[in-house]
């Protein structure tokens, strides 16, 4: 009896094993087109630690189960596994997604419509100073003399060309350059991901103007010659540090870097701890989805 007792709890204990590895019903969010769909959907959506992406989706979308990940390289995979059904990003990292993985769609929401509660510069990317930094009105008016919505646009467009195949020259005249060699300057340090797609990425060349922050590494994208022509123009010398999303914001407020130029919105809660420029882009925020 006591056998028997013994095998009808393993067996229950099994089941309940087994039950508990059974792997999640996905929701397929393709068809939807706004927020409105999603919400009370029951998808699982993620958005990158630290970002805004993921203060919009904590606070603007119910009915649905909220993941964050570190990176946009273990977001695509947590979507690609099965673990997420989408996950929050700016359209251009979504149009970059798409253009290169034909198996990602996205959802072309329009803020403040059909899609994200935004305000001010919610939208927008700028670059981050310290507290009283003089650069931020220097910077401010570079990039308000300079660099204009249409040089924007069109610079990004080349660097939608350039991520196709980044490590083979193009031989573009990209749509923000500068004629200033002069470094007498000094030197700019940029804290950025290296890994956040149109904006930064990592190469092993030189190639479509990247530039060198490691051994046989270089970082390109839309963040990176902004930060190219703003140094140049500056007169100073372009220095790139690597780091983390989350960690930037204490290392231009401990002085490690003079500046965060990585696709970084000015929220209120970040503009209590730095400084921050005018937007040198702004963009929708949209939810990258795994076609079925």
């Amino acid at each position: 009896m006591k056998r028997i007792l013994t095998a009808a709890l393993t067996l229950c204990l099994l089941a309940a094993l087994l039950a508990s590895c059974k792997k999640r019903e996905n929701v397929d969010i393709s068809a939807m087109t706004s927020l409105s769909d999603l919400n009370n959907s029951g998808a699982t959506i993620a958005a990158q630690s630290g970002t805004f992406h993921l203060d919009a989706l904590n606070e603007q979308l119910e009915g649905v189960t909220k993941k964050e990940y570190k990176d946009f390289t273990t977001l695509l995979t947590a979507l690609k596994s099965g673990a997420i059904d989408g996950y929050v990003a700016e359209e251009p990292t979504a149009v970059d997604a798409c253009a290169q993985d034909s198996s990602i769609g996205y959802i072309k929401l329009k803020n403040n419509d059909t899609g994200f509660k935004v305000t001010g510069n919610d939208n927008g990317i700028a670059i981050g100073l310290k507290k009283g930094s003089a650069l931020t009105a220097q910077i401010n008016a570079i990039l308000e003399e300079k660099v204009p919505a249409s040089v924007q646009t069109a610079l990004m467009e080349q660097i939608f060309a350039i991520c196709k195949d980044p490590e083979t020259e193009q031989n573009l005249t990209l749509a923000l350059h500068s004629d200033n060699t002069d470094t007498a300057k000094g030197k700019l340090t940029v804290a950025m991901e290296c890994a956040y797609n149109p904006f930064n990425w990592t190469q092993t060349t030189d190639a479509n103007g990247a530039v060198k922050y490691g051994d046989g590494l270089y970082a390109n994208g839309y963040d990176v010659q902004v930060a190219k022509f703003v140094a140049a123009e500056l007169g100073m010398e372009l220095e790139i540090i690597r780091y983390e999303f989350d960690s930037m914001i204490n290392a231009v407020k401990s002085g490690n870097v003079d500046a965060i130029i990585a696709g970084m919105s000015p929220t209120p809660d970040r503009l209590k701890e730095i400084d921050f420029t005018d937007c040198y882009y702004k963009s929708e925020l949209v939810i990258i989805y795994y076609k079925k």
